[in-house]
């Protein structure tokens, strides 16, 4: 009996069972041991707590890795620069790039919670939200006064050589956190704007020369839907004095709120915001060079940041 019946090939010409074998345990064309991945899955095992300050980054879509590398660099970089605190240079050598338990060990440097010290400064962490990073800080540094430098620095990165990064996209700054609630938002907001502003129901002004700074309320939720947006602005701007102003415009300071999932920061910076791009490291690069060279390259977001829901 003929049996080609009964084995009908595709018409294309191609192997059903090999096609199968082939996507069988693949990882997007990249071999990945299951020692591999469950150091990589290290990565995504330390949570957000409550009082966590340090820097929320957004990066190009699938480039987690190579931004989260990017992002530890610059900070260990100005930590050394601003703060003192000495870098731990890379043990790795050139020549061991193509040895594959090298290249593991690269991608986590310093991210093992087992391989960092307690007391470290600078604890990157990846969330479950693709493009969305978190660098955990600790003092003596000061997440706005960090970004602040970064970004001002940006501004004078005229030629691509002298770009920090290719993935990084946007920065905010978080002096504090809370839990994601009413009770949170108000706890969060009277410790940081307190430094900034003086909080309704404080008669009395302790420093009779302070500036009435104006200001502008400026929210972001990820991966949250409990909270409203205009409920979060009102109850932040009640806390805040009559004597200051709402000036969205162009305000002296800035009160950025980031919250994600359960976890709500916050911090204030200078009302430079705006025209440091709102801290995007990427649009701050293509505007540098374009005014020193004319270029007719118009800054935009790099393609895939994610989905995030932010004042305009």
């Amino acid at each position: 009996m003929d049996n080609s019946a009964k084995r009908k090939h595709p018409a294309n010409g191609s192997d059903n069972h090999h096609s199968v074998k082939r996507s069988k345990g693949g990882s997007n064309g990249r071999w990945q041991t299951p020692h591999h991945k469950a150091k990589l899955e290290s990565i995504r095992s330390k949570g957000l707590e409550v009082g966590d300050m340090g820097i929320w980054t957004t990066c190009v879509k699938g480039k987690e890795r190579q931004a989260l590398e990017e992002l530890l660099d610059i900070c260990e970089e100005y930590g050394e620069r601003l703060y003192g605190i000495e870098r731990k240079e890379d043990a790795e050598g050139a020549d061991d790039d193509d040895d594959i338990e090298a290249s593991i060990k690269k991608e986590v440097r310093g991210m093992k919670p087992t391989e960092k010290p307690k007391d470290a400064i600078f604890e990157p962490m990846r969330m479950d939200l693709d493009c969305l990073l978190f660098m955990r800080t600790k003092p003596p540094v000061d997440p706005v006064e960090m970004v602040q430098h970064i970004c001002k620095d940006a501004k004078e990165a005229t030629s691509k050589a002298q770009r920090q990064s290719r993935f990084i996209n946007r920065f905010t700054p978080i002096t504090t956190s809370a839990k994601a609630n009413e009770a949170g938002v108000e706890e969060v907001a009277k410790k940081v704007l307190a430094k900034h502003f003086q909080l309704a129901g404080d008669e009395e002004v302790k420093d009779t020369d302070a500036e009435a700074y104006s200001y502008a309320i400026r929210p972001t939720f990820r991966a949250h839907n409990t909270l409203k947006r205009d409920d979060v602005i009102k109850k932040v701007a009640s806390l805040i004095a009559p004597r200051h102003k709402v000036n969205l415009s162009s305000p002296d300071k800035v009160i950025l709120i980031d919250i994600y999932q359960t976890h709500c920061g916050m911090s204030v910076v200078d009302g430079d915001w705006e025209s440091l791009k709102r801290y995007n490291l990427h649009e701050i690069y293509l505007a540098a060079s374009k005014a020193s060279n004319g270029s007719s390259e118009k800054p935009k977001e790099v393609k895939g940041e994610g989905t995030t829901k932010a004042e305009s």
